[in-house]
């Protein structure tokens, strides 16, 4: 009588293999769309933070500091004494697109030495910035005294 060694057939591990094959097909597509979700709200989550530190540098010094937003560009950063603080490339970094709600291809926004912001000239505030990543969406608003907060 032939003795049966312990162990896994050819034909169960076919079936293995083809059962995870599926079922990395249908996560592959999911993992996508997360990822492009996250990219936006990412996005957005760094322009908040990048409003409340612009606003937070004005105060610190006593002097003004602006936030810019270029949607040309995809990017945005704080001006402050004739230099460029902290700057955010959303193409580069989240892979996102840029829009302002008003059309413009800029948004400025200029904080005193309170903390109080306005519009450096451009659109009038408030106004949203949309950032895009394949199908997602993320806004963020910009108040009338300048606040950046999320929607």
């Amino acid at each position: 009588m032939p003795r049966r060694t312990a162990g896994f057939t050819g034909i169960e591990m076919l079936i293995v293999l083809i059962i995870a094959g599926v079922l990395l097909a249908m996560a592959v597509p999911a993992l996508g769309r997360a990822r492009a979700r996250q990219g936006a709200l990412n996005a957005r989550d760094a322009l908040v933070m990048l409003g409340a530190r612009a606003r937070a540098v004005a105060i610190e010094h006593g002097d003004v500091a602006e936030l810019r937003v270029d949607a040309v560009t995809d990017r945005a950063w704080i001006q402050h004494a004739g230099s460029t603080m902290d700057a955010v490339d959303y193409s580069g970094e989240f892979d996102a697109d840029v829009r302002i709600s008003s059309g413009s291809a800029a948004l400025c926004v200029r904080y005193n030495a309170r903390g109080l912001g306005s519009s450096c000239g451009g659109p009038t505030l408030p106004d949203t910035v949309t950032f895009a990543r394949g199908s997602y969406r993320a806004r963020a608003v910009v108040q009338f005294l300048g606040q950046v907060s999320k929607r």
